[in-house]
This record gives C-alpha cells, sequence and structure tokens, in this order.
C-alpha cells in the first residue's frame, strides 16, 4: 500500500491505530504503508503531540493503540476542531518539524480533518468495526467471507457475496476484493454491507488479486487522467461534503471567489461526471478537451431526450 504522499499517510496511520487499537507495531505499520520505520516514528511523534489523541506503545509488544476518551460515548478526539486546537496543531507541527515542505503538507491536512473525521465516525461504529475487523482478519488468514446483505448499485440487488479480501480502505470506505460468481476483482463499498460472515475455505485465486488504485469518488480504476475543474463557492461546498477526501486538491484560484480542483481521477470519469451535470451552473471545466466533450455530448443527449 505504498503511499504517494506523507500528508494522506498520517491520516490514514491515525485511523488505522484506531480502528486496530493494539494490534500493529511500528514494524508492522511502516510495512504496511510500504515506508521506512523512520517515516512511521516521524509520523507518530505528531501524533503524540496532538493534545486530542491519547497514544499509548505499551509492553511486552509495543503494539499502538490511541485510547478515546470513556466519558463520552463517542471518541472524543474525533470530534471537531475548533480554531484554537487547529492553531495549536500548525504550532506543534512546526516544532516538530519545522517549516519544510512535509510540515506545510501535515498542516494542511491537519487543518482539514473535520472531513476525515466525518468519515472516522461512520467507520468506527459498532456493527461498521466487526466488519472491518471480520475483513482484516480474513485478509490476514487469506480465508473467504460471505458478505450478507450486500446492497449493489451495479445489479439493483441485495444479495450474499462470496469474496476473497485483499485490501480495505476505511477511510474511502472501499473494499477490494475477488468476486467468486464474477470470477473477477471487484470494488465494494463497505456500507453497503451489512455483515461479514468467515468462511474456514482459504483463498482459492490469490493470483487474480489486484489492488486497483481508488480515486476521491471511490472509483478503483488504475487508468486515471488529471482533471482540472473551476468551482464556485456552492460547487466547493458540495464537492467537500460529498467526498471529504477531495478537500486536499482544492486551492483557491487567482480570482476571489472561486476555487480550483485538480486531481487524478479514473478514466472514465465516473462519478465526477455526475457531479459536473448535477452543478455544471456552478463550475467550469478547464481540462481535459476529453472531459469538456462528453459533458457537451451529455448535456445534448438530455436537450434531445426532452424535445
Amino acid at each position: 500500500m505504498k503511499d504517494d504522499k506523507p500528508r494522506t499517510r498520517i491520516v490514514r496511520l491515525l485511523l488505522r491505530i484506531v480502528a486496530n487499537p493494539g494490534r500493529f507495531t511500528r514494524r508492522e505499520l511502516a510495512e504496511h504503508f510500504e515506508v521506512s520505520k523512520r517515516n512511521i516514528d516521524g509520523d507518530i511523534k505528531i501524533l503524540k503531540n496532538i493534545p486530542e489523541l491519547d497514544f499509548k506503545q505499551e509492553p511486552p509488544n509495543w503494539t499502538c493503540k490511541i485510547l478515546p476518551d470513556r466519558s463520552f460515548k463517542e471518541l472524543q478526539f474525533l470530534q471537531p476542531l475548533t480554531e484554537e486546537e487547529r492553531a495549536e496543531l500548525s504550532r506543534i507541527i512546526d516544532r516538530s518539524i519545522g517549516s519544510s515542505k512535509r510540515a506545510l503538507y501535515l498542516k494542511r491536512k491537519l487543518e482539514s480533518l473535520y472531513d476525515f473525521q466525518k468519515l472516522g465516525l461512520r467507520a468506527l461504529r459498532r456493527p461498521a468495526l466487526e466488519k472491518i475487523d471480520n475483513l482484516e482478519q480474513a485478509k490476514r488468514e487469506q480465508r473467504q467471507v460471505f458478505l450478507k446483505n450486500y446492497r449493489s448499485n451495479s445489479s439493483n440487488a441485495v444479495k450474499d457475496r462470496l469474496v476473497e479480501p485483499f485490501h480495505i480502505d476505511p477511510e474511502l470506505d472501499t473494499l477490494q476484493a475477488f468476486d467468486h460468481s464474477r470470477k473477477d476483482s471487484m470494488h465494494f463499498r463497505l456500507s453497503r454491507i451489512e455483515r461479514v460472515e468467515l468462511k474456514e475455505d482459504t483463498w482459492q485465486y490469490t493470483h487474480r488479486h489486484y489492488i486497483k488504485s481508488t480515486d476521491i469518488f471511490r472509483i478503483a480504476n488504475n487508468d486515471q487522467e488529471y482533471v482540472h475543474l473551476r468551482l464556485n463557492l456552492f460547487a466547493y461546498n458540495l464537492l467537500i461534503e460529498q467526498f471529504p477526501l477531495a478537500k486536499s486538491y482544492v486551492h483557491p484560484a487567482a480570482d476571489p471567489g472561486l476555487y480550483d480542483f485538480e486531481a487524478k481521477v479514473n478514466a472514465n470519469f465516473l462519478g465526477l461526471i455526475h457531479f459536473i451535470m448535477g452543478h455544471a451552473s456552478h463550475l467550469e471545466v478547464m481540462s481535459p478537451e476529453r472531459l469538456k466533450v462528453l459533458v457537451c455530448q451529455q448535456a445534448q443527449a438530455i436537450v434531445d431526450k426532452n424535445q
């Protein structure tokens, strides 16, 4: 699970430790993120310095965990940060790693932590944790599972799916697994699974397990293309509310009141095209040309259908 930017890894690290308290050592976390233990030590140093987190490493195995404040039903540290707390986090990062490019990335990510908190709260409720735990166990032991009563948009059906889970991403609400009925590696939404039932049968199709890149619209596809949109405030708010991960790829444009969204997305523009068509009056497609043509074609199809 090679992470391309430190700014995203620290949030992934935080959610992974919260979802799996006391399970992973620093070495295991470094292996998972495919970075050095020194990188993980640096990330852990940041987490330890955040006052809202009770970070622990305890003998004999020195595994990592973050303890909630038991006086609240929800995890206290996942409550929205105040402006004062955000400023304090920025000062902590400055003291810890200076004013480097990495510090700037982390400050931007921590300043937008509220969006990840909303994702985290959904991912950390019961029975959501039980689903993730069962999937992690199945992955670790290379066992098959039933996704019970999976609600599929593509087939418009609710049914059990026999799969081999090999990549779990709670932040994106996604599971990548080999589907026995379709004989292919598929992309599933964790929130659409009623529960996970472990089987004794082990994986049969390990050679068919292919992890695909997942974009902010939760579409798994290694074929990705760079896009640039210009948004007004209305479109900006809707984008980050519907797809919180998008906030890392939006920055103020040169013109006041406008924002630029720049990121790689799936080359079929799934998810993105629906957002554009639904809010076309509040945004402008800057690039690529192929996306502009597709938007025009879909708009014309709507006109033709309603004539």
